[in-house]
């Protein structure tokens, strides 16, 4: 069955200057960090998760959700102090944050990543043959936004298998569109759709597309229409 993924893109320029929106619980979460940053970052993420719910759910509070943590740290949206019917990933990079949701139990994951020059070490040390291949037979111009690519979907994949980097990213194998392979930045700015094989277990499908100096990449086992977004879709310049 297909299923549609939400997303919302957010960053420290959008987050309250207040704390009204927390639920009781997670300002005695947000009172146990003791540095500022890991404070922003979890702050905007929470913020961008709970735009994320209330889009979807139509609703205008947003004390009235809480986005809790798993025991393997995946987050868990909650509505009312009661479960809500769906799956979340979030992500942070550089003030920014990344959240998608689909209702339902499908495996999920997100990721958002600066573009920036890996490296040829980074590239042999953490990709299958097949996705070095292709780094090397695209344009110079469009190596690093591939490489990028590439890795953030994996991040994806390996989130949706709540996993995460413990793994070894080489079991995940990014199979992405050949002309996007070829002429990325031409085509970077829409969402791009691929897929990865994943060593014992499947295929998922992904999608990704650049945002300024970043890349977003979602994951999901169930077949994905284009994900759709929650507010601005863009925060690129």
């Amino acid at each position: 069955m297909t299923q549609q993924v939400y997303y919302s893109l957010q960053d420290r320029r959008q987050l309250p200057a207040g704390l009204e929106w927390l639920t009781a619980a997670e300002r005695a979460h947000l009172d146990g960090f003791r540095f500022d940053k890991r404070r922003r970052d979890w702050l905007l993420g929470r913020w961008t998760a709970k735009q994320a719910v209330m889009t979807v759910a139509a609703l205008s509070n947003p004390s009235r959700v809480e986005v809790a943590t798993a025991n393997d740290g995946a987050p868990l949206p909650r509505l009312d102090d009661r479960p809500f019917g769906a799956v979340m990933s979030l992500s942070h990079s550089n003030d920014r944050a990344f959240c998608a949701v689909a209702f339902g139990r499908t495996e999920l994951g997100c990721d958002i990543e600066l573009v920036e020059s890996r490296g040829r070490a980074f590239v042999e040390t953490y990709f299958t043959d097949a996705e070095s291949r292709q780094i090397i037979d695209a344009d110079q111009h469009d190596r690093d936004l591939l490489t990028t690519t590439i890795w953030s979907a994996k991040e994806s994949v390996l989130k949706a298998l709540r996993i995460g980097l413990g793994a070894d990213t080489r079991s995940v194998e990014i199979i992405p569109d050949e002309r996007f392979a070829k002429h990325g930045n031409q085509q970077s700015a829409t969402w791009q759709a691929g897929r990865a094989a994943v060593r014992n277990a499947g295929e998922f499908g992904c999608w990704w597309r650049r945002d300024g100096d970043f890349v977003l990449s979602i994951a999901a086992r169930a077949p994905l229409p284009a994900p759709m977004p929650v507010g601005s879709e863009t925060l690129a310049a």
